[in-house]
């Protein structure tokens, strides 16, 4: 892929396209793209010089294309890709394009059912910090990266947040692979967790000659996936593991190494994750105090545990948690440091399918908060018989009997909760707003008229 010139991108508005289109553009290649809609990606494309058109055009698709690159969203039958196909322009998919990358470089995957964007940050900030200067592409913004989800390094290094839906990151090839945990998850895809964790193991398969895997000792799936793997342990209960996290002293004690995980961010999980980055840094002989420094001052990543601006007095937290162990985590963390706080947790849940399949895993998420409301469920990849199976109403019932109290509410939709919420915020000492879809539209709604 690096030796082809002019790359066209269809489909550039995706989170992880665009990273790749901004990375080629910054190595000289000449890039260009097309998306159905403009959005705040697509607004940045083009201030970084990057053409950019708005629809899907077979005219978008030229002969002095070397190479196209497109989302897996994009279906067979998009005109861009037909036309590709007719003037013989060799196409791959973004995850394609993304493995491609990883040869090039010495590469940094991480993946993992929960905690992968924040670890990955986490990483990619101790080797900048480190003066290593890395390349990365992640699924979410960074502060410390200008707001970006990319960044354009002079080094050997590539960190890429690795996505297992569909065995997309099956096409990485890894020098150091983390595995934060395995749960199962994206069962429209996935049979089960059988056929879920297959795929991690196939994924520790995937490392180049030399390479290493890092994982938690104390997650049975992940031990298994890796078991045949050359791996790195870390664990809160196994002394015998390569690195022990003493919580109470909040310590990573490797066998030649001690270091201090304090990271600014709340959440016990948080402090794995942080963990899992100071194993990253001291495989790479990146001294303890160094580790230390840079986990402290990391601050979160967008839509992780993401301050707001307050309405009135009342505190607003944006989190992208989708899965039920991911919601009961955090909102057990922001409990931990709220106990007498009353809490309104307002969860969109993502694809209506998904919703079913972990049904009573949502229903048990919210027994940290005092109210919940779910506004719809989004819309993504569904069938009319799943959405036909699952409301937010017969939700917001499930949470109820599992709380055994009437804590939800159906919202009736985004702006009808935001009303809701401009009306009685002055209740609630903290309001959440979760999920993975566009629930964080919501934010531009709580403005007083």
């Amino acid at each position: 892929m690096l030796k082809k010139k002019h790359i066209h991108f269809i489909g550039i508005g995706g989170i992880g396209t665009s990273a790749i289109a901004h990375i080629m553009k910054e190595k000289g290649f000449t890039v260009s793209g097309s998306d159905m809609e403009a959005s705040e990606i697509t607004d940045v494309l083009k201030k970084s010089g990057i053409k950019v058109k708005i629809g899907h055009d077979a005219k978008n698709i030229t002969k002095d294309l070397n190479l196209i690159v497109y989302s897996p969203a994009i279906p067979k039958e998009n005109v861009e890709l037909i036309q590709a196909e007719k003037l013989g322009i060799e196409t791959i998919t973004y995850p394609q394009a993304l493995g491609e990358l990883s040869k090039e470089y010495f590469t940094i995957a991480v993946c993992g059912a929960h905690g992968k964007s924040t670890t990955t940050a986490m990483i990619a900030l101790l080797l900048k910090n480190a003066g290593l200067d890395p390349t990365v592409v992640i699924g979410t913004k960074i502060r410390e990266f200008g707001n970006q989800n990319f960044r354009v390094g002079k080094s050997k290094y590539l960190v890429v947040e690795a996505c297992e839906y569909k065995r997309s990151f099956l096409n990485i090839h890894p020098d150091i692979l983390i595995i934060t945990n395995i749960e199962a998850d994206h069962l429209d895809y996935y049979k089960d967790l059988k056929d879920y964790k297959k795929a991690f193991t196939q994924m520790s398969e995937k490392l180049k000659k030399g390479g290493i895997v890092i994982i938690n000792n104390d997650d049975k799936n992940s031990v298994d996936a890796a078991k045949k793997a050359k791996k790195i342990t870390l664990s809160e209960k196994k002394k015998t593991s390569d690195f022990f996290f003493d919580r109470k002293n909040n310590t990573l004690h490797g066998k030649k190494t001690a270091v201090k995980i304090t990271p600014s961010v709340v959440g016990a999980f948080n402090k794995l994750n942080a963990s899992m980055a100071a194993i990253v840094g001291t495989t790479l002989k990146i001294s303890s105090k160094e580790i230390e420094d840079s986990i402290k001052k990391f601050k979160g990543s967008w839509r992780r545990l993401e301050e707001k601006p307050f309405i009135g007095k009342t505190r607003i937290i944006d989190d992208y948690g989708h899965h039920p162990t991911e919601i009961s985590l955090t909102l057990a963390a922001i409990r931990e440091e709220n106990p007498h706080a009353k809490i309104l947790c307002v969860f969109q849940p993502h694809q209506h399918n998904r919703t079913i399949e972990l049904l009573k895993g949502f229903a048990n998420s919210f027994h940290d908060v005092d109210e919940v409301i779910i506004p719809d469920i989004y819309k993504v990849r569904d069938k009319a018989e799943d959405i036909a199976k699952i409301s937010a109403k017969i939700l917001a019932e499930e949470i109820n009997k599992a709380c055994k109290k009437d804590k939800a509410s159906d919202g009736g939709g985004l702006q009808k909760t935001a009303k809701f919420i401009l009306k009685n915020h002055a209740k609630y000492d903290i309001i959440v707003t979760m999920g993975a879809g566009d629930i964080y539209n919501i934010h531009g709604m709580l403005k007083s008229p």
